[in-house]
């Protein structure tokens, strides 16, 4: 893997020649609030846009239909368009929220979203300085905060350079993406592998298949879909409390998202939820989002005690990538955290980074510890230690515990 910012100056060099005149360009910004007016502003987006799954209209509009209800979360969709073509520029799915005494201005994450990006249009600057311009625009036009926080940003957007990336300052974010590309043949795939890892995997999919009437299937229906949510959530509580880690994603408004995810997704195509059951009883499930071409893993449980024993985790995994492979599908997300369980997989790091810009001399106190905590992870990373705060692990809990 490349050093993180030649990542950031490869893409630019790609991008340079492709917009000599977008550093003059001006731009219409609008800020769209009311929840009616958002969604159909983000079926325009979509039509034409680029997106990860993250920022597809299942996960966005579901997201700001529960989580951006809360009482200290002012939904902020920023569209931004090109004022002498009127064509699409980018639309951004922010909000304005209270953390510890500062308004904070941030892309609808609060934990459960694992890539932040905008959606890009056709007219989105895709060199340095025009990104510069553009940013510049949108500084502007956005309410006052102390601070502005951009986490867990992808270099690019379905190969389309992130504008946003390529601004002054941005910096690693605490954990990379990781991220495989499977060929045609799912069977050359698996020879590829590590020769132990393919052993474990036929050692769980024997022993699984011993304990009864075993199967893995992929969920169709809403109210099937609600009964395997509840014991994910069960299976999770359990698991990350045996951990010691705090489980915060069984709050309501949590819940709803998504309870509003599965419903939504599963109708329009979206959403993928799959399970392992023996006997009746669910032995590991699995949920993720699509576009059709990529699948991103979103939430992972297993019901423990004996389970862990066959690799449940693992192999409902596995049976899902094969599954939608099948489908058509060969890009396959493990999202973020650098966890045991997925070298297994032959993935690979995708960098993800940070933009932090003070507003306020509060705001000035917290990027500088921002900037000062990326100084010594990238020390630490050069060395060889792996740093990841407590606190990223309580928030992205469910992540953790499969095997």
């Amino acid at each position: 893997m490349l050093l993180d910012s030649q990542v950031l100056d490869d893409v630019a060099a790609v991008a340079a020649p492709a917009q000599a005149a977008c550093s003059r360009m001006t731009y219409d910004i609008e800020i769209v609030r009311e929840p009616e007016a958002m969604r159909a502003r983000l079926d325009s987006a979509h039509c034409e846009g680029l997106a990860t799954p993250f920022q597809g209209a299942g996960w966005i509009s579901a997201w700001y239909a529960t989580l951006g209800t809360e009482q200290e979360v002012e939904p902020l969709l920023v569209i931004v368009t090109a004022r002498d073509t009127g064509r699409a520029v980018l639309t951004l799915p922010l909000i304005r929220h209270r953390v510890d005494g500062l308004d904070i201005i941030a892309f609808a994450d609060l934990g459960v979203t694992d890539y932040n990006a905008p959606i890009l249009g056709q007219a989105v600057p895709t060199e340095p300085k025009a990104a510069r311009t553009l940013w510049k625009h949108i500084l502007k036009a956005l309410p006052p905060a102390d601070l502005i926080e951009f986490r867990k940003m992808p270099v690019t957007v379905c190969g389309c350079p992130n504008p946003l990336a390529l601004l002054p300052g941005v910096h690693p974010s605490n954990s990379p993406g990781f991220t495989v590309t499977i060929p045609d043949d799912w069977d050359t795939y698996l020879h590829g592998l590590a020769k132990k890892f393919r052993k474990e995997l036929g050692r769980s999919f024997r022993l699984f298949e011993k304990e009864g009437d075993a199967a893995f299937r992929r969920i169709e229906t809403v109210e099937e879909a609600m009964r395997v949510l509840a014991v994910m959530n069960e299976q999770q509580h359990a698991r990350l409390e045996e951990m010691g880690y705090s489980y915060v994603i069984d709050e309501d408004d949590y819940q709803a998202f998504y309870t509003r995810l599965v419903a939504d997704g599963l109708e329009n195509g979206t959403a993928v939820l799959t399970a392992l059951t023996c006997d009746g009883a669910i032995v590991a499930a699995l949920l993720g989002v699509t576009d059709g071409n990529s699948f991103a893993m979103v939430r992972l449980s297993h019901a423990g005690g004996d389970w862990m024993k066959i690799g449940a985790g693992r192999l409902i995994i596995e049976r899902t990538m094969h599954a939608l492979h099948q489908g058509g599908i060969h890009h396959f997300d493990f999202s973020i955290g650098d966890y045991p369980y997925k070298s297994g997989f032959g993935v690979e790091p995708s960098p993800l980074f940070d933009f932090v810009k003070a507003r306020s001399w509060q705001g000035r106190k917290c990027a500088a510890r921002d900037l000062a905590k990326a100084s010594v992870k990238r020390v630490l990373g050069l060395i060889g230690v792996s740093l990841v705060p407590r606190a990223v692990k309580d928030r992205y809990s469910r992540y953790y515990g499969s095997n």
